[in-house]
């Protein structure tokens, strides 16, 4: 055995890898879960955008309610019903922006669309385990307003928009999903 520069030969045609390196690898990382997480982004963003016209219709409705509770006695209507709504109005327009273009800047593979989606699944899934844990809260979100609005009996949507959430979150925070927005766009070929 001989040595060159520091590197065992094997004969007089044997080869290093520091003078003939393989190819870097060409492929690029699958985008399964950067699309999937863009998908849900944008469908969760689709949701909040209609809980948020939900919850303003309903909050307009019950501040005309506690304006006629004060003419008319009968109507039982706590204050805090339309602070809560206003809340939740507020909070779904917040969800709904950061979670559709977050949506948008991950299927353009854009790194900021993983920030806003992740603060964006983080509030959806922070308000829905709130209304699920306190049930005073979720009592009080239930209320229907003389049948104006439909009447939510259960935790079920929040129930499904908690693991939607919690989803598109994990989905957002793993590394595939930041492998595949650092490799970038692939070069489109020339025609």
């Amino acid at each position: 055995m001989v040595t060159t520069h520091g590197h065992p030969t094997y004969g007089k045609h044997a080869m290093t890898l520091e003078h003939h390196p393989l190819p870097a690898a060409t492929s690029q990382p699958k985008g399964a879960t950067g699309i999937a997480t863009g998908v849900l982004a944008i469908l969760g963003g689709l949701g909040f955008l209609a809980a948020t016209a939900l919850h303003t219709v309903e909050f307009a409705y019950s501040l005309i309610l506690l304006a006629v509770g004060v003419i008319a006695p009968d109507i039982d209507l706590s204050v805090a019903v339309p602070v809560f709504l206003g809340i939740a109005a507020v909070t779904d327009l917040f969800a709904t922006a950061l979670l559709a273009s977050g949506g948008i800047l991950l299927l353009q593979r854009k790194r900021p669309g993983r920030v806003l989606t992740a603060v964006g699944a983080s509030i959806a899934f922070g308000f829905a385990g709130l209304v699920l844990l306190v049930p005073w809260i979720g009592s009080r979100f239930a209320v229907s307003y003389s049948g104006f609005t439909p009447r939510i009996g259960s935790g079920w949507p929040f129930a499904v928009v908690l693991v939607a959430a919690a989803a598109t979150l994990l989905l957002a925070l793993i590394q595939p999903t930041a492998r595949w927005l650092d490799a970038g766009t692939p070069p489109r070929p020339r025609r």
